[in-house]
C-alpha cells in the first residue's frame, strides 16, 4: 500500500487538522482545512531570549553589525532566517552574548532531517514585551519542498513590578523549531499585533525553558 512521504505526514500531525483514512498515495495528500493555504503548527518548540543591552543577536555574513553602525540604528537588531540545513546554519553569525549562544545551541540541536527552524530577532522598548502567538506554514509551497513559515506576535506592557526606562531599547530573539523539513526556503512572514489575546493553549512561554509544544511570551 502506498504511503505518505515522511515530510507530509509530519506536517499532517503537526497541524492537528489532518484526517487520514483508507489508502493514501503521493497524489492524495492528507485532508487539510480548505479555508486556508496556511497551516497552523501546533507541535512546535521555541526558545526565546531577551538582551537588555540591545545588541545584535545574529546576522548573515562574516561580520556582526552593531546598532551604532552608521545608517543602521534599530534596523540592525532586526533579523530573520529560515534554517533547513547545516549549510544554512553555517551562513549565520551569532553574537558573543549569552542570549545569542542560547539561540545558536537550540538551532544546532535541530535534526534537519525532520525539522527546521525559523529564527527571528527584533528591538523592543524596555517597558514592553513581545509574545509569540502562533506559527504557520504554506502547505502548497511545502509540497514543493519550499518552506515558507509565518509567525504572529503581539506586543504588550511588561508587568508593573518590572523596573524599566522608556529611553532604553532591548533586543528579543525567537528560535521556532517546526516539525517539518524542506529542501529550501524562498520566503517567510511575520505579523505583529499591538495587543495580546489569550494564547490558544492558555499559557505563555517562559523564556528560561523550552516547552515540548508551542507557546510564546517572555
Amino acid at each position: 500500500m502506498p504511503s505518505l512521504t515522511r515530510r507530509r505526514a509530519l506536517l499532517a500531525v503537526a497541524s492537528g487538522v489532518a484526517a487520514l483514512a483508507g489508502c493514501s498515495s503521493e497524489a492524495d495528500p492528507p485532508m487539510i482545512d480548505p479555508q486556508s493555504d496556511h497551516n497552523t503548527i501546533e507541535d512546535y518548540e521555541v526558545r526565546q531570549v531577551r538582551n537588555e543591552d540591545g545588541v545584535v543577536l545574529f546576522a548573515h555574513g562574516a561580520e556582526l553589525p552593531t546598532p551604532s553602525d552608521e545608517g543602521r540604528g534599530r534596523s540592525a537588531r532586526h533579523g530573520r532566517s529560515v534554517i533547513v540545513s547545516e549549510d544554512d546554519l553555517a551562513e549565520l553569525r551569532f553574537g558573543d552574548v549569552q542570549e545569542a549562544e542560547r539561540l545558536r545551541s537550540f538551532v544546532t540541536e535541530t535534526d534537519f532531517g525532520s525539522s527546521s527552524v525559523y529564527l527571528l530577532s527584533m528591538p523592543v522598548e524596555a517597558c514592553y514585551e513581545i509574545r509569540l502567538q502562533s506559527a504557520t506554514v504554506e502547505w502548497d509551497e511545502l509540497k514543493r519542498d519550499d518552506l515558507q513559515p509565518h509567525a504572529d506576535f503581539c506586543r504588550t506592557h511588561r508587568p508593573a513590578d518590572v523596573e524599566c526606562s522608556v529611553e532604553e531599547t532591548h533586543t528579543v530573539g525567537f528560535a521556532i523549531r517546526l516539525p517539518v523539513a524542506a529542501e529550501q526556503s524562498s520566503g517567510m512572514g511575520r505579523g505583529m499585533s499591538s495587543s495580546c489575546r489569550p494564547s490558544p493553549r492558555g499559557e505563555y512561554f517562559n523564556a528560561t525553558v523550552t516547552p515540548a509544544s508551542g507557546g510564546g511570551g517572555e
